[in-house]
């Protein structure tokens, strides 16, 4: 299924403000900008800013309104409508229609009663409590970073910003929702013959852990049922998907069998964009003709200039078990911005931020939340009308400041059933955060 141009405006919209905006934006002119002007609740409201509208940022901007109406709250997203990365494996190779991902942002404030503010942050002054973008200055009382992830292409690629700039461009990983998406979908339909290869980030600290196995399973069937001459090669650092192998060892044997080459326990050197090589220690050079290259994720560069990333790490560091930073009390970081040993994924950042809500809810009235742990139930398309799913928690030890995986469910047989469960999941999440 082509993109028409229908859509290829509306997947450009998605993106366009972070485009058009982070490379022209002077902060001298921001420090010096009006406040924007928000009306309060009532003289007294607090008010907590929301950076980022993603599944974690549009959940809690939703259910802080719910739990205290006086309170005044700001959601701040550089996209004009909400894009959804879960799901968005199956919109690439043409499983469901653009609507399906597409939301709101707008109708959900107006709803629910927060403000909804179209546009970038680009600085944090911490001592003055002011957030700064494009649009104006907005001052908080209470700050929540829900920013998602950024990519840390150092490992494979260098510090070069020419070769950066080719893999963001070019080759970019397409799990930051908007205009990367759009590459990869044009890149798989106008894809001839050759080897489309597609990598793994190293650890667990990457975002939707089976995303990656989703995504070459489904451009293998795409492939296939094209009758293109393509195969799909997936390296991966680890020696097994880390969630539900089961399901995706028998997509490969069985329903994309011939299409489907992978290279685990893999050690990536290197990446060679000139001669399309991605070399590694175990399999050589291997040869690409496409490449989505998905490397290791890292904080946004905000919470890095925020002062909220310890020298040498790569997310900020928390009060365990709670959400907030430890060197601001006032700051907190969520969903996949947020530095625990959760999966990334939608659902984890959606349950995250009811009990989030809570948190913040208490802090506002000056007492404490009992800490809740997030669910994590993820669900991946093995066929066109196949899949698997896990579903599970998190439990925390205080004695060892730990967490622990509990209560594990999983179903490693593609079934119809389950893709059925799948849709109607993402659903009921969309009418959770915009409904």
């Amino acid at each position: 299924m082509k993109m028409n141009r229908r859509e290829l405006f509306k997947v450009a919209g998605v993106g366009a403000a972070a485009v058009g905006l982070s490379g022209s934006f002077n902060f001298s002119f921001a420090k010096k900008s009006e406040e924007i002007t928000l009306t309060k609740p009532s003289s007294k409201s607090q008010r907590v800013v929301i950076v980022g509208g993603g599944w974690s940022g549009a959940t809690l901007a939703k259910y802080l309104k719910r739990g205290n109406r006086d309170l005044d709250v700001v959601l701040i997203e550089k996209r004009a409508n909400f894009f959804s990365c879960p799901a968005s494996n199956l919109w690439l190779v043409g499983l469901i229609p653009l609507e399906f991902l597409v939301h709101d942002h707008l109708y959900a404030a107006s709803k629910y009663g927060y403000h909804f503010i179209n546009a970038t942050v680009h600085a944090i002054d911490r001592s003055k409590r002011y957030v700064y973008t494009e649009k104006g200055k907005v001052h908080y009382d209470y700050l929540v970073l829900a920013t998602g992830i950024d990519y840390d292409y150092s490992q494979w690629v260098g510090n070069n910003p020419k070769d950066v700039e080719i893999a963001r461009t070019k080759y970019p990983a397409a799990f930051v929702p908007g205009g990367e998406h759009l590459t990869l979908k044009r890149k798989i339909e106008e894809f001839e013959e050759g080897n489309f290869v597609l990598t793994v980030p190293p650890g667990l600290d990457y975002r939707c852990l089976p995303g990656p196995y989703e995504r070459a399973t489904l451009i293998a069937w795409y492939f296939k049922k094209n009758k293109i001459p393509g195969k799909v090669i997936l390296i991966d650092p680890h020696n097994d998907p880390p969630v539900k192998a089961e399901g995706f060892h028998k997509a490969w044997d069985e329903y994309v069998k011939g299409y489907v080459e992978y290279y685990s326990n893999a050690t990536i050197k290197g990446v060679d964009f000139g001669k399309k090589v991605v070399s590694t220690e175990e399999y050589g050079d291997v040869n690409f003709d496409d490449l989505n290259l998905y490397p290791r994720c890292k904080s946004t560069e905000l919470i890095y200039n925020a002062g909220l990333v310890p020298k040498g790490d790569r997310w900020p560091k928390l009060k365990w078990p709670y959400n907030v930073t430890v060197d601001d009390p006032r700051i907190l970081c969520t969903g996949d911005a947020r530095n625990h040993p959760f999966s990334k994924s939608g659902n984890t950042a959606n349950s995250e931020a009811h009990h989030v809500a809570k948190q913040i809810l208490a802090m506002v009235s000056g007492k404490s939340a009992e800490y809740m742990a997030p669910r994590t139930l993820c669900y991946s398309a093995v066929d066109a009308d196949k899949a698997v799913w896990v579903d599970l928690t998190y439990k925390y030890d205080p004695k060892k400041n730990s967490f622990a995986f509990h209560n594990v469910k999983m179903d490693n047989t593609p079934t119809g059933k389950n893709y059925k469960a799948y849709i109607e999941w993402a659903k009921a999440m969309y009418r959770d955060m915009f409904s």
